[in-house]
């Protein structure tokens, strides 16, 4: 089976000014996608830990363009996944071990779910997300 990954060009741009650790997270990301899907990237495990990878839907209720952002969300089919990498140290392998016991980082890939087979990216950025990649990043 083959795999379509796309990025985009505000992604190619920003991969280039990251430093040798983060541009090796990136890397990771890319070439888990290209061997194996969706499917692949959804369900990498560290230490007994999985990776959080998840819809960009998932926004919390308090925050006053929920359902701006929801749709938005969905309407792009956008999803992110813990890059892991900090600007600061942290426990396991530039990732946390969060209350839901999964990893997660201070940045994410946010990407297009566009099929099982085939994701664009679009940026990274730092998490916790508060805005949601523009259509201009997109492209």
């Amino acid at each position: 089976m083959s795999y379509i990954l796309e990025a985009s060009e505000h992604f190619k741009s920003k991969f280039k000014n990251f430093d040798k650790e983060p541009k090796s997270k990136l890397t990771f990301f890319i070439k888990t996608f290209q061997e194996g899907g969706f499917n692949s990237i959804d369900n990498v495990i560290i230490d007994g830990y999985k990776i959080r990878n998840k819809s960009s839907d998932d926004v919390p209720t308090d925050d006053p363009n929920w359902l701006e952002k929801v749709k938005y969300a969905q309407e792009h089919k956008l999803w992110h996944y813990h890059a892991g990498f900090y600007d600061l140290d942290c426990e396991l392998k530039g990732y946390d071990i969060s209350k839901a016991g999964d990893l997660t980082s201070q940045w994410v890939i946010h990407y297009q779910k566009l099929s099982e087979n085939n994701i664009n990216i679009v940026d990274v950025t730092p998490h916790p997300i508060t805005e949601l990649p523009s259509e201009d990043k997109l492209v």
